[in-house]
């Protein structure tokens, strides 16, 4: 009698094949995982890469534009949900403030390139109300998580982006003046 045959067989089958099924769904969780505990945000599913935001702000400081880490998570968070917008309805284009900015870095990454494309959007003031509105509508339905190393993403009245990224404050913590 053959040792897979029957019903011995049978559940000796179902049972290697549930340890290979659960051994390939943990490593492709451990690899989801990895790749998000090395990300800076996920914006609907894309991921900014730590690394990334580290090579942008040095390439950013290598042609003398001060920019922190934080303000680059912060473009790039809002880029994708920017450019959706104003690629629909034609409001702007990359312009020359774009372009010089880009051929002072000749080696200029992508996600250099989409940071220096949406800080030259916000600047250039060209986005319309509608435009503004849909790109709010936008980042309230939009799924953002962030690393815990640039705080929380906090919604904001103010634009340009309508959010900012830092700590939160607990809600039992309350200004001096108000404690009593």
């Amino acid at each position: 009698m053959k040792a897979w045959s029957g019903e011995a067989g049978t559940a000796k089958r179902l049972a290697v094949s549930a340890v290979a099924g659960a051994a390939a769904v943990s490593l492709l969780g451990a690899c989801s995982m990895a790749t998000h505990q090395q990300a800076a945000a996920v914006v609907n599913g894309h991921v900014i890469s730590l690394s990334d935001v580290e090579q942008t702000t040095q390439q950013l400081q290598a042609a003398n534009l001060d920019f922190s880490e934080q303000i680059v998570v912060t473009a790039l968070i809002a880029a994708p949900l920017l450019h959706q917008t104003v690629e629909a309805s034609g409001s702007w284009k990359p312009d020359a403030t774009y372009a010089s900015v880009v051929n002072a870095m000749p080696d200029a990454t992508d996600t250099t390139k989409e940071f220096v494309s949406a800080v030259a959007l916000l600047q250039s003031a060209q986005m319309t109300q509608q435009d503004v509105a849909q790109y709010r509508k936008d980042l309230k339905q939009a799924k953002i998580s962030v690393n815990p190393r640039f705080g929380t993403l906090q919604p904001s009245n103010e634009g340009p982006v309508y959010f900012t990224l830092g700590q939160s404050t607990p809600n039992w913590i309350k200004p001096t003046d108000q404690a009593k």
